[in-house]
């Protein structure tokens, strides 16, 4: 209509009194950085508000995963077992862990949309907006990798977990890399070296004096990264072991650790070994009656805390320490109903830290199982480091039965004559139990 008005008044400027010709306005789109600015923020609304609605469905499918159908509590379990099946079976855990994703995603897109808005209004304000925005995007992805390097770093997140494979690939490669380059140089080395004897002797027309023929140092069992990890398991298992004896109750879990307090090197890891030693001893004197019998149904609690007792009491003399957890329990008074050869090698002796044990030690009873045999060998390597040299290395040369004997109490035995004859044993190497893979070294 505006126009038609127009086009009369310019060929009949009388037709309407009072009004000139105006031609009307021309429709013009909104500038770019408006465009921009509203794509941003109606994407970042719509997903958040899916983000809201993938919670809310989700929300029901556990209410419905929690809800009892009914019935005896073998339709109940066998109900709740299909769940739970259903729940691996179908990707339950991706529309969960899809949440924060998405939450994060419309959070920057939010972001991007205020800096975009407020750079076109005031350019200080902006800045200030990005560089927060900046703050935190490397903030995210400064715990996405530590996720993604390591599998113990609490910052855990859907990316780092996706990047975790691809990840170790490229490391892999990386170091595989690395070690064909070193073996390069090291040949390219030797080769180099072996060219200018030739030369020096072809030039000479003399042997090469001994001297300078350098013999190789022989390869050590374990990295030093490896006796890193050993130090690290051998405190992460000491500070567990801790926990559990100071926190827990349950003769069940107690049983479950006293093992490991048998072969955890204590006096390395910085736990306070006194309180652990100390209930140690009150549960093997529980084990028996006011007879010094052995109840029934104890006789496993009886021997490992027996095994815990004996070698946290190597351990303190070996560090200078023995005054403190020295045990005055005489253990040589303690029966048992039935015959058990590996209980009965442990309470054979009054005293731990002297010959006599030694010799007890040394002696290889047929009855004794392959597990207590290699204990008892990984006992005696660290013996060896107590008792002087002179006392020992006869009786250990008068041990028989070492053909039946496992690998591991074969090789710490071999260790116990090297120390002996002059080899010291590293510190790291004594927190090995398995030192199978040291038999080349013999």
């Amino acid at each position: 209509m505006a126009l038609l008005r127009a086009i009369l008044l310019t060929l009949n400027q009388s037709a309407i009194p009072g009004e000139t010709p105006t031609v009307p306005p021309v429709h013009q789109s909104p500038p770019s950085e408006i465009v921009t600015v509203t794509c941003l923020m109606y994407a970042s609304l719509i997903i958040s508000l899916l983000a809201a609605f993938v919670a809310m469905l989700g929300k029901q499918w556990l209410n419905r995963y929690l809800r009892n159908s009914g019935g005896s509590m073998i339709e109940r379990c066998r109900d709740r077992q299909r769940k739970f099946n259903g729940l691996k079976k179908w990707p339950f855990h991706f529309f969960v862990e899809s949440l924060p994703v998405m939450l994060q995603a419309a959070l920057l897109l939010l972001t991007c949309g205020l800096c975009r808005h407020m750079w076109s209004i005031n350019a200080p304000v902006a800045c200030t907006l990005i560089s927060l925005t900046g703050v935190g995007v490397v903030f995210y992805i400064g715990i996405v990798i530590a996720g993604m390097s390591s599998y113990a770093c609490p910052f855990q997140t859907p990316a780092s977990i996706a990047l975790r494979g691809p990840w170790k690939k490229v490391r892999r490669g990386i170091v595989s890399l690395i070690v064909r380059s070193k073996r390069a140089l090291s040949r390219t080395h030797r080769m180099w070296k072996r060219g200018v004897r030739s030369l020096l002797h072809r030039q000479s027309h003399q042997t090469i004096p001994l001297e300078v023929v350098q013999v190789g140092r022989p390869e050590p069992w374990l990295e030093s990264k490896d006796f890193a990890m050993i130090r690290r398991t051998n405190a992460d298992d000491a500070q567990c072991v801790s926990w559990i004896f100071g926190n827990i109750t349950d003769p069940e879990a107690l049983d479950a650790v006293l093992p490991l307090a048998g072969e955890i090197q204590w006096f390395d890891c910085g736990v306070s070994v006194s309180p652990i030693y100390d209930q140690i001893v009150s549960t093997f004197v529980s084990c028996f009656d006011h007879t010094r019998t052995l109840y029934p149904g104890s006789r496993d609690r009886a021997y490992y805390s027996a095994r815990a007792m004996l070698w946290i009491s190597t351990l303190a003399a070996l560090h200078g320490r023995l005054d403190r957890f020295r045990c005055l329990i005489p253990f040589n008074k303690y029966t048992t109903r039935a015959p058990d050869p590996d209980l009965e090698h442990l309470l054979g002796s009054r005293n731990w830290i002297d010959s006599r044990y030694i010799e007890l030690l040394l002696r290889i009873n047929p009855g004794c199982t392959p597990l207590h045999s290699q204990w008892i060998s990984n006992l005696l390597l660290h013996h060896s480091q107590i008792v002087s040299a002179g006392a020992l290395p006869g009786l250990v040369c008068r041990a028989r039965g070492l053909k039946t004997m496992p690998l591991n109490a074969k090789l710490n035995r071999l260790l116990t004559w090297c120390t002996f004859l002059g080899s010291p044993v590293e510190s790291e190497v004594l927190m090995i139990q398995n030192k199978s893979y040291g038999i080349s070294c013999f």
